[in-house]
């Protein structure tokens, strides 16, 4: 029997390498999944390789992303890969489909942001305030490659799910060949359109997104982005319905680089003070969900082995992990290291970690360094300036003195209720301060106080506790009461 099994051994052999090639051939693997949401989970924090703009109008369900809230400019950047300068190509596609009951009727679009770029050549700079080459679907069913062209392609769409693909490929000249595409469920290509497009277009970040408004008309030359003090960028106020979800991003080629060390979350980052022998530690979280751990822990370094020193739950509303750390040695440094585990990809939890320093009280400095920050204004973020310029004095303190926030952050203005939105409506501010300065605050002690603008006032000035006469609004109010 032994020796009757070899020939159908070979056979057997054949017909299963036979058969991988068939369904390799018939299935073949995209390279570039850049979303792997596995877990039925649901959060408005996305991930940390993201930044939405704005946080509270974007959440993770079900495996998918989805645009929540309709409004102009809705956006979901990436913050660890960028398409670098040249002339090579890409591609990038997604699953996507339509969250409203009729946005058929609606005026809007859904698809890509790509090349992104803000004024300081900074990914975060990018992510928060910059702006791209828009490039997808209308609601009305018709493609476009940065505006609305004299070239109509509309394919039939279905709106419950469908497939986006975007391939650019190098050209001759100043120039690279943009080619949009709508597949079906099973594939099949349902209508492209193809654009010679400016190749500085497609250098910088990119974000899916989803819009409520017209097209935008993309101008040839990239235009300077810079956006007023307060209130909305234009096009980007709640309006409409204008909702989809989004799942299954690749993004590939060999224009695309990838910085995995560009992840932010989901602690954010941490700040301390040092008083005598107790420690006070704060750790910043992003707003995680409830199938996510409600606990944080905050090791320290003892001769080089790392020692659970505390725990701490998450605050609901600022999303904040406070430690007190009493019997301290202030007479030496002492590294720290955060722990949290919560779902980011795949299937189950992954643990993170964030580590800093906890300074040794500068008793032997004659003169203490103190820096001092006031006004943290989004239009300088990440203020690398400043930062460098503070890092280069190595300061034994930090004190902020007011205005960590402005209102407008970004162009989206600010949300006042609900409660839970407003809350994160208000972190998505406050975050910018922790991005910026977030590696000098781990490692000294700081002290923040707020101002005006920390609680949404132009000014405060006090006025004896008068009211501010009725139909007065901007400047003129808040001079009066």
């Amino acid at each position: 029997m032994i020796k009757n099994f070899y020939p159908y051994r070979f056979i057997l052999l054949g017909a299963l390498l036979f058969s991988a090639i068939i369904l390799s051939s018939c299935s073949p693997r995209k390279p570039g999944l850049v979303t792997n949401f596995k877990h039925s989970y649901q959060r408005t924090w996305i991930g940390p390789e993201y930044w939405a703009n704005p946080l509270q109008d974007w959440q993770v369900n079900e495996g998918r992303i989805e645009c929540i809230v309709s409004g102009g400019d809705r956006n979901l950047f990436l913050l660890t890969h960028e398409l670098d300068a040249g002339n090579s190509g890409f591609s990038t596609s997604v699953r996507t489909g339509s969250l409203s009951e009729n946005i058929t009727d609606e005026e809007g679009w859904i698809g890509f942001k790509v090349g992104i770029r803000g004024d300081y050549n900074d990914y975060r700079d990018n992510a928060v305030r910059g702006d791209g080459l828009a490039i997808g679907i209308t609601t009305k069913g018709r493609l476009f490659i940065g505006r609305l062209s004299e070239e109509i392609v509309e394919p039939d769409v279905d709106w419950s799910g469908f497939e986006l693909e975007l391939q650019v490929e190098s050209a001759p000249g100043s120039e690279m060949l943009a080619t949009i595409s709508v597949k079906d469920s099973k594939g099949k290509v349902a209508g492209t359109l193809q654009k010679a497009v400016l190749s500085d277009w497609f250098t910088g970040g990119i974000a899916l997104a989803c819009s409520a408004g017209p097209v935008p008309e993309t101008p040839d030359e990239r235009p300077g982005l810079l956006y007023g003090n307060w209130g909305f960028k234009p096009g980007t106020q709640r309006k409409g319905d204008v909702r989809a979800w989004f799942s299954d991003w690749y993004l590939s080629g060999d224009k695309v680089k990838t910085y995995s060390g560009r992840t932010f979350g989901p602690v954010l980052w941490a700040q301390y003070t040092l008083n005598g022998n107790s420690v006070r530690l704060t750790a910043q979280m992003a707003p995680v969900g409830i199938e996510d751990d409600s606990d944080v822990y905050i090791d320290i370094d003892e001769e080089g082995r790392w020692v659970e020193a505390g725990r701490a739950e998450i605050d609901p509303l600022s999303r904040t992990a406070t430690f007190e750390l009493s019997s301290w040695d202030s007479g030496r440094d002492v590294p720290y290291r955060i722990r949290y585990s919560c779902y980011a990809s795949g299937s189950g939890k992954d643990e993170f970690s964030y580590e800093g320093m906890i300074r040794k009280e500068p008793w032997d400095k004659e003169e203490i360094v103190v820096a001092g920050f006031t006004g943290n204004n989004d239009l300088g973020f990440p203020n690398n300036d400043i930062f460098e310029s503070v890092q280069r004095q190595d300061p034994d303190f930090l004190f902020f003195s007011g205005d960590q926030i402005y209102e407008g952050v970004g162009g989206y203005g600010i949300q006042i209720q609900p409660l839970e939105v407003a809350c994160l409506d208000y972190l998505r501010k406050w975050y910018l301060y922790g991005w910026a300065y977030g590696e000098l605050l781990k490692t000294r002690p700081s002290v923040a106080i707020p101002d005006d603008h920390d609680v949404y006032d132009g000014n405060i000035w006090g006025a004896g506790g008068i009211a501010t006469p009725e139909g007065l609004a901007g400047s003129d109010a808040q001079d009066k009461g």
